[in-house]
């Protein structure tokens, strides 16, 4: 027999035949994320970037990225600034939305149109999502533009406030940033930018009641910055009423948001707790050993990262559940509750998750 008889055949054209397990199939990874009682919760990134600014990505293929890494909703926001690159790629700020948008219906994307304004610090870049005109942003005065976005009744977030570039030193929030807030003109902060998370601004959203983000800032691939072998990309979770674009704006005014960038999560007690209560179950004893200890699964039913264990020591070490999946715990028969506590789910810049939890 020949080395090539022991070839596959794929088909009889001598001249033209495919290889198709080179092909890259259009396959969505589902990130499983529990609705809470009264909401969905939706995967978002408010924070990207498209070659109609800084970015090396069309606009429908950030969309179709998005969609394959898991996400539900995703904002475009090409900074608002004469970039060489728009000097060859011809449209106004309101392009790469447009171009986008036919692809995100097809997938059942909602697409956001937005837009990033930015300036050195202070006050740094801001991102304004749901805009009726990205042009409204295109001013040299930023207060302008801040006051345009507003009068779109647009959601502003403060980006990056911790960017090593623009704060070396410190993360520090500015008069001018006050200024702002006291304006009505600043709704959310991103607690987590890129690689980088800001305990402080967690803080901050919570003092002034400011919606607690989580973005990528992305201007290449995801698999280029991203190991997502490892994790999903960091995202905005939303507590929304539905998948529109009107009810997605209204949990983030009404601040139901939390932050998750790899094996952390940040925000509101109550909505971390609803996703815990949502994501966890003890299930019944199984077995009773020789003492008279029982031993329950610890379920995870969701892909959320949960990292548990017991105030008091009712059962040895912590438990790790990265993901979907389950683990043992051995509790003593006269034991009736439990005060768990979630060593990486960041209720403050100090502080973690703790919940009592009755067996």
């Amino acid at each position: 027999m020949s080395w090539c008889s022991i070839l596959p055949t794929y088909g009889q054209d001598m001249n033209n035949t495919s290889v198709p397990e080179l092909v890259t199939p259009l396959y969505r990874r589902e990130i499983k994320v529990p609705p809470v009682p009264g909401y969905l919760t939706l995967k978002c990134d408010f924070h990207t970037h498209t070659v109609f600014s800084d970015g090396v990505i069309l606009p429908a293929s950030r969309v179709h990225e998005a969609w394959l890494n898991g996400l539900d909703v995703i904002a475009i926001t090409d900074h608002i600034r004469s970039d060489p690159e728009k000097q060859t790629v011809p449209g106004d700020n309101n392009r790469s939305y447009q171009l986008a948008l036919t692809r995100a219906q097809e997938l059942g994307m909602v697409l956001i149109r937005a837009g990033e304004i930015s300036r050195r610090m202070p006050p740094g870049h801001f991102n304004a999502l749901f805009l009726s005109d990205v042009e409204v942003l295109n001013q040299t005065n930023f207060m302008a533009a801040l006051e345009g976005a507003a009068k779109q009744g647009a959601f502003i977030q403060w980006n990056h406030p911790g960017w090593k570039s623009q704060q070396p030193e410190v993360t520090k929030w500015w008069p001018e940033h006050q200024e702002i807030y006291e304006k009505g003109w600043m709704h959310g902060i991103e607690v987590f930018n890129h690689s980088e998370w800001y305990p402080v601004a967690l803080d901050w959203c919570l003092s002034n009641n400011l919606a607690v983000m989580s973005d990528t800032d992305m201007h290449s691939a995801t698999s280029l910055e991203y190991d997502l072998h490892k994790w999903p990309r960091p995202m905005t979770l939303v507590l929304s009423k539905d998948r529109s674009e009107a009810a997605i704006k209204e949990a983030l005014f009404a601040r139901r948001t939390v932050a998750w960038f790899g094996s952390h999560l940040a925000g509101r007690t109550e909505h971390l707790e609803a996703l815990l209560k949502s994501s966890i179950r003890i299930e019944p004893a199984h077995y009773t050993d020789a003492k008279g200890n029982r031993i329950h699964y610890l379920v995870n039913a969701s892909d959320l990262p949960w990292r548990i264990k017991e105030e008091s020591g009712v059962f040895a070490g912590e438990v790790w559940l990265a993901s979907a999946g389950s683990a043992t715990i051995k509790v003593a028969s006269e034991v009736k509750s439990l005060r768990l506590v979630m060593s990486n789910a960041h209720t403050s810049g100090q502080q973690v998750l703790r919940v009592d939890w009755r067996l």
